[in-house]
């Protein structure tokens, strides 16, 4: 019986070993604000007055805070990263609160109190960006092109003050992402990622917390 059974536990193991080598994902980006900004982050400005960013500690962990106090910049690091055939992009974030009369649509009250870009290569004009937002208004699930260009897309995935003050946890399949937004075109090189907090339309004070962004890629091997 003993003789009989070792052949079924070889190919258990054998199956288990063919599905992890299959499946090898890498940690291709990490930032838990522990050691500053570590990659090279930088306060980029749009012709307005910087949000504040800054770091802090609460219990065991850093964590990023941006407040804008009719400030419009983004925290943004430079990455060169090609695309894989699974992209894995998971952070925290946190708000103290939206702006119930901001809107997503309408630039003239365009202001989150938090969101997250990852910049995309292009030969021409400005790069295409996946942009996930906390939203003031607009249901979780909603895509939208941003008001100003149809190269930055908008996926909605937490809105309004349910959920304010409360760390919540996100992942999303990058890959997926771009082909649903961008359908048909080939996935570039990832050239930034970055965080926003702006209030520069409506003049609102917001904060958004950001903490353990990180980034894996998962290739076939062998």
């Amino acid at each position: 019986m003993l003789r009989q059974m070792k052949p079924i536990f070889a190919a258990i193991w054998l199956a288990e070993w063919s599905l992890n080598c299959s499946a090898m994902e890498t940690v291709i980006f990490k930032e838990n604000f522990a050691h500053g900004l570590t990659n090279g982050w930088e306060n980029v400005a749009f012709f307005k007055k910087l949000t504040s960013y800054q770091i802090l500690r609460e219990e065991n962990h850093y964590f990023l805070r941006g407040v804008a106090e009719k400030g419009c910049s983004a925290l943004t690091t430079k990455l060169a990263l090609a695309p894989s055939p699974k992209l894995t992009l998971r952070w925290r974030w946190r708000v103290a609160g939206v702006n119930p009369n901001g809107a997503e649509r309408d630039l003239k009250k365009f202001d989150h109190a938090a969101r997250l870009v990852v910049a995309f290569d292009t030969l021409i004009g400005p790069p295409r960006t996946l942009n996930y937002f906390w939203a003031n208004v607009e249901l979780p699930g909603t895509v939208l092109e941003h008001p100003k260009s149809g190269r930055a897309q908008m996926l909605i995935l937490e809105s309004g003050n349910a959920k304010a003050s409360q760390w919540v946890a996100e992942e999303r399949d990058l890959v997926a992402d771009w082909k649903k937004v961008f359908p048909g075109k080939p996935m570039t090189k990832m050239v930034a990622l970055g965080v926003m907090t702006d209030s520069d339309s409506l003049g609102q004070t917001l904060t958004g917390d950001y903490a353990d962004i990180e980034m894996r890629a998962e290739s076939t091997g062998k």
